[in-house]
């Protein structure tokens, strides 16, 4: 490993090479919290973690990761393809054509941390559901869930997802990799980026005041990936889902957007992940953001809070990593979607 030049000292990175596709190479990108010297991962009493990004995103957060190393957990982070460091020159950025693509980098991330050790996944909004869709294809290979704001169904639930499925597949199909979404609204960026009037630094060229233009791929990849959630069956495991009090979504920023969730629907999600298994611990957080951990002092100490006392008692238990159906080092996912 590497070190990290984003997050800089104390972070190493590993490439994961992940073949090609028609815009040339595929890499994804492991950052890991160095451990201290002399300290071996048997002397850490936390379980492994590994923190997944949302869409047009990346793992940036070293307060957050800095919180769990000291905790006692080893940290690692994942940037999946054509996201933040594993984005390259003449892609399309966050392009996918199925969630089940992502598979690959998830099992070469696994086997990099180790086939006994396997970790948490804590996984933000889109990253959410490909964290959720890939521990229901891989029983075993992970230990747990925690899921910060998930984007498991669209707004207003599966009657509006089922509504817009069809003309995505027509257009996914026409236009590919080339957007169907215009770049969003800068009221995510004012609640949050220093420049803009927050409190958080992050790259805005790695993750856009308003988003990067949605690829109509990636759009149907989202909208099929919460089909197949929904016809699932339940995650045996332990699922942690943190999210707003409450949404606040609309054309003209408000004030009060910056104390709510103003990407998500937080009733739809919060109807799906109450679906997700027996298992299942959903925490409303008063005056969260989209990402609880980017909000108010009070807020994100509230989901830090729920987070680690989730770690201690419910993911303490570990399963045994399922050594089946899980590809070789940089393959790619099978030509043909894998079901859910």
């Amino acid at each position: 490993m590497r070190p990290d030049p984003v997050l800089g000292e104390g972070f190493s990175t590993h490439r994961i090479r992940l073949g090609a596709d028609d815009e040339g190479s595929l890499i994804a990108t492991l950052l890991h919290r160095d451990l201290p010297p002399g300290t071996a991962y048997r002397d850490l009493p936390g379980v492994p973690i590994l923190v997944l990004h949302g869409w047009s995103d990346y793992v940036f957060d070293r307060e957050l990761l800095e919180h769990l190393g000291h905790a006692g957990h080893d940290v690692w982070g994942l940037d999946l393809r054509k996201h933040g460091r594993s984005l390259l020159p003449g892609q399309t950025p966050t392009d996918v054509d199925h969630l089940s693509r992502y598979d690959a980098e998830l099992d070469a991330a696994l086997r990099i941390i180790g086939r006994d050790r396997p970790p948490v996944i804590l996984a933000h909004s889109t990253g959410g559901l490909t964290a959720t869709l890939f521990a229901l294809r891989r029983p075993g290979a992970v230990r747990g869930l925690a899921l910060n704001s998930p984007w498991l169904e669209m707004h207003l639930g599966p009657a509006a997802r089922a509504l817009v499925e069809a003309p995505v597949r027509i257009l996914a199909r026409h236009l590919g990799s080339r957007p169907v979404l215009p770049v969003g609204s800068l009221h995510y960026a004012r609640t949050t980026h220093r420049e803009y009037g927050g409190a958080f630094e992050y790259d805005l060229e790695l993750k856009p005041p308003g988003g990067h233009r949605f690829p109509a791929d990636t759009l149907r990849a989202v909208i099929d990936g919460q089909r197949r959630l929904e016809a699932s069956g339940p995650l045996a495991i332990p699922v942690l889902v943190m999210h707003s009090d409450r949404s606040r979504i609309g054309p003209v920023f408000h004030e009060s957007m910056r104390r709510a969730d103003t990407v998500l629907d937080v009733h739809s999600l919060a109807r799906a992940a109450r679906k997700l298994g027996p298992r299942v611990q959903v925490e409303a957080i008063p005056g969260a953001r989209h990402d609880v951990f980017l909000s108010d002092a009070d807020a994100r100490a509230r989901a830090l809070s729920i987070l680690d006392a989730w770690l201690a008692e419910r993911a303490a238990d570990a399963p045994t990593m399922d050594p089946t159906g899980s590809p070789h080092p940089g393959e790619e996912a099978d030509d043909e979607p894998a079901a859910c």
